[in-house]
């Protein structure tokens, strides 16, 4: 099954020069302008901060490998046995034409297709997996055979000429069949990328050349600028700019009013009042504009991008790192749920704008949801999940979410209803593992995020090299990375620094850098690399108390619940029930309440009644070594202790909510022990708190 490893990521892209990068010792000559190996033919003059690696350049190891091959014996490479709705993803007989185009009347499979092609390429290229791969090609392949100059994007039986043909697809809940096109666009480009397969670019070309009007008429999503414009990069076709051109150097397109707003950078200071949106689509519509930025080089199109989602993190982040989406957001909240579709859109969204802004927020964002939110929205063994999770889960079927399946949201099912979730959790792993290393324009490489991994790439004058980096990241706070270059080369390696970890050390062969981030928080090491150095990093974890609000409505919810006015609160918040959370790092800890037989049956016995002792937490840390075979388990390899009080707090599993003030000290402190987020199924991670 699994082939010696694709030699794609040493294919040089482009022809892009770069200037001479300042050196950062400067006994070491900076590396003369040469070609950006992985720029691409035809990108325009405004650059990325990063350029992405192909998919097959980083291969998981250790722990992070374990957790792809459970995804790849689980839901990603078996989704078509999940549902017969996997089946009819994009397969060459359904053919949805007038109402049937709308989702719930038939055409939901090209949602659903476009999200698992995207896992199921990606996950294949990272382990070089010839199956995988196989099933990714035979199911894109399929499409692209068919596609045709005359279609409405990759609806390829549809004529856009035909009044008709555009009037249903616009019906159909403000162009929603054009939304999936987008996600289908996304997992065709992602194995382009990684495959360089000239049938699939002349698939996307077909897509997004013919009409330049394709992206501008398009009234309620923003789904397909980005892989039109990857489609532009490596083709260069003239059809895909002129749509590209007059979507964003034209005002008068044909969005709604509630997604053109995104086109601008938000006010954010506190008392600014919204209107919210339903989560998928808010970071698909904001994310993109960030295309705008490398399009047009307007930088107020990034820093609309970027300030939509600064707005969204001040009224919205839940601790473990994406917004309450239940479906809409609204205000962090205990017992607030985030539908697993939206920790699979933030992953995304954070890796886009990471590659183009440099901004070190952006990993530290992308490792917390990932980190936390990513293996709660799945089983240990991959193959049940959840559609909603909440910060807090006591019991089964509880608590009840305004949206979706309601209640039975929380549970962890083979499927859910709708499927999309059931679909979008295949792209949270490959995503996070194919961006944490990116290549520079000055042809070195960018540990963008960490985890343990194998990066084949190519740096300096076209020199081979293989990065090896071994850590229990972040589960220990050591990372270190083998260096072997093909020969002797200077080339700069970038490290991001969490902006957690106040006093990281670097050395190499055992002599201690200086560590002083840049402005994105970044650090750059550039010397002559041979085979044999070794680069350490430590990122010291000390455990963090953070204390907020929680200011989320709960039951009974409205039936109708939809848009509605949310405000960016004063900091610190002064309204809602107190709470305090425990971080170590990126990851959130949690009091779990054991899950027995299955994750969905708690063990009664538990005691989870419990508020923090915030004047007084007396954290320590117990580390244990790593398992054989990494599964999120609940006996975790690195434990928080703290002091905390027993209370008399027991919330209505119907419409539970924390104490509406600070539980009173009525008994002394206790030793309780937390573990990470990701390694439970029921928890408290928000808690009551003792004044």
């Amino acid at each position: 099954m699994n082939t010696a490893p694709l030699r794609l990521a040493l294919v040089t892209f482009a022809t892009l020069s770069v200037g001479t990068p300042r050196a950062a010792d400067s006994s070491v000559p900076s590396p003369s302008p040469a070609r950006a190996h992985y720029a691409r033919p035809f990108e325009p003059s405004t650059r990325p901060a990063f350029l992405a690696l192909p998919p097959g350049a980083i291969e998981p190891a250790g722990w992070l490998r374990d957790w792809c091959l459970a995804a790849r014996d689980g839901y990603t490479g078996h989704m078509d046995e999940y549902d017969d709705e996997f089946k009819r993803a994009w397969a060459p007989d359904h053919q949805m034409t007038g109402e049937r185009l709308r989702w719930y009347q038939g055409a939901w499979p090209y949602e659903g297709g476009g999200y698992w092609f995207d896992g199921l390429a990606r996950l294949g290229f990272a382990l070089h997996d010839d199956d995988l791969i196989a099933q990714a090609r035979q199911r894109l392949h399929a499409l692209a055979d068919r596609m045709n100059t005359r279609g409405l994007l990759f609806l390829w039986w549809l004529d856009r000429d035909q009044p008709e043909h555009r009037q249903a697809v616009t019906a159909a809940l403000e162009g929603w069949p054009l939304w999936a096109c987008g996600l289908l666009g996304r997992a065709l480009t992602g194995f382009y990328a990684g495959s360089r397969d000239p049938h699939i670019l002349q698939a996307l070309e077909m897509a997004y050349g013919p009409d330049p009007d394709s992206l501008r008429w398009i009234t309620g999503n923003l789904s397909n600028p980005w892989p039109a414009f990857d489609t532009y990069c490596w083709s260069g076709n003239p059809g895909v700019a002129a749509a590209l051109d007059a979507l964003f150097r034209q005002e008068d397109t044909a969005l709604l009013p509630s997604l053109k707003r995104y086109r601008r950078a938000p006010d954010l200071r506190s008392g600014t009042t919204v209107d919210n949106a339903h989560v998928v689509e808010f970071l698909e519509s904001t994310t993109p504009w960030a295309v705008g930025y490398l399009w047009t080089g307007d930088r107020r199109y990034l820093e609309a991008a970027v300030g939509w989602h600064d707005l969204l993190e001040r009224i919205a982040m839940q601790p473990h790192g994406v917004p309450t989406a239940d479906e809409f957001y609204g205000p962090t909240g205990a017992f607030r749920g985030t539908e697993t579709c939206d920790v699979a859109a933030y992953v995304w969204s954070q890796v886009c704008l990471l590659q183009v802004t440099g901004d070190g927020r952006m990993a530290d964002r992308l490792e917390r949801a990932f980190f936390n939110a990513g293996p709660a929205t799945v089983s240990r063994d991959f193959k049940t999940h959840v559609y909603f999770q909440s910060p807090n889960r006591i019991v089964n079927l509880s608590p009840d979410f305004p949206h979706g399946p309601r209640a039975g949201g929380g549970a962890y099912q083979p499927k859910h209803s709708p499927l999309c979730c059931t679909a979008a959790l295949n792209r949270i792993l490959p995503w996070y593992v194919t961006h944490m290393w990116m290549a520079t324009y000055d042809n070195g490489l960018a540990a963008t995020a960490y985890g343990p991994c194998r990066v084949s790439a190519l740096v300096a004058e076209r020199v081979p090299v293989v990065l090896t980096c071994q850590t229990d990241y972040p589960f220990d706070d050591t990372i270190q990375i083998a260096v072997q270059p093909e020969r002797e080369a200077a080339f700069p390696l970038s490290f991001h620094i969490p902006a957690w970890c106040r006093t990281p050390r670097l050395s190499v062969n055992g002599a201690s850098l200086p560590v002083e981030p840049d402005g994105r928080g970044f650090v750059r090491v550039l010397r002559n690399w041979k085979r044999g150095d070794v680069l350490r990093l430590q990122l010291p974890m000390t455990p963090q108390l953070h204390q907020g609000r929680d200011a989320a409505s709960g039951p009974p919810y409205d039936p109708n619940h939809g848009v509605m006015p949310v405000t960016i609160p004063a900091q610190p918040r002064t309204q809602g029930a107190p709470y305090a959370t425990v971080s170590y790092g990126p990851l959130l800890f949690a009091l779990a309440i054991a899950d027995t037989t299955d994750p969905n049956t708690p063990d009664p016995a538990a005691r989870w009644q419990f508020a923090l002792d915030v004047p007084n937490p007396g954290f320590t840390v117990e580390r244990h070594a790593m398992p054989a075979r990494w599964n999120w388990p609940l006996e975790a390899p690195l434990q928080v202790h703290a002091n905390a009080v027993a209370t008399a707090w027991s919330p209505d599993p119907k419409a539970p909510r924390l104490p509406a003030g600070p539980v009173a000290r009525s008994r002394p402190a206790e030793r309780v022990a937390l573990v990470p987020y990701g390694c439970t199924k029921f928890r408290i991670s928000m808690f009551p708190v003792v004044p």
